[in-house]
């Protein structure tokens, strides 16, 4: 007896994405219908505007105890916020396919360089405003040594926050700059 065979699923046309009713195994394979990365920048953005509300520091001391700042505590967590979601928008539009114009990448890669610009200077300061408070501490007027001794007790730490958003600035650059330079070689090429 003879069973009966099923008809073979048409494939689409590469530039094409695929239809409603191909096999899921088709439709996870990457194509250049689902570019990488435009989903590389769009969660770059989303951990940028995470991260903006995550702590971005972390002071311990004995006596005052433990106090945790976050990026929206002051304007620069808001202004890391609106450069996440800069991301956000360029890549949903480009998975959307909408055609943009050429200063919207440009925006989008001038945004992820002010995240990593913005996280590694907030990484910096904070770590100097660690080594001038210990300074300022155990200064000249410190004759007891009571201040070297609460200095080397209070702990400065960078938070996950500013991690993540330091991060997230850095692989946004990276996948931007490599957008706009296969866009260039794109253009130049037609």
């Amino acid at each position: 007896m003879a069973q009966p065979s099923t008809p073979p699923v048409p494939q689409p046309p590469p530039n094409q994405p695929p239809s409603g009713d191909q096999p899921v195994a088709a439709l996870a394979a990457p194509t250049a219908a689902r570019p990488v990365r435009e989903w590389i920048v769009l969660g770059a953005g989303i951990a940028a505007v995470i991260g903006s509300f995550m702590p971005w520091g972390k002071v311990s001391a004995p006596i005052l105890g433990t106090v945790t700042v976050s990026g929206v505590d002051g304007p620069d967590g808001w202004i890391t916020a609106g450069l996440g979601l800069v991301l956000v928008v360029y890549a949903g539009m480009s998975l959307r396919g909408q055609r943009t114009p050429m200063a919207v990448p440009v925006l989008a890669v001038l945004a992820a360089l002010g995240l990593l610009g913005l996280g590694v200077w907030k990484i910096v300061d904070l770590q100097a405003t660690e080594a001038d408070m210990r300074a300022e501490m155990s200064g000249e007027d410190d004759v007891l040594g009571i201040g070297k001794a609460m200095s080397a007790a209070v702990q400065v730490s960078v938070g996950s926050g500013l991690w993540l958003l330091t991060f997230a600035g850095l692989a946004g650059s990276v996948t931007m700059v490599l957008i706009m330079v296969s866009r260039y070689r794109a253009r130049d090429s037609s």
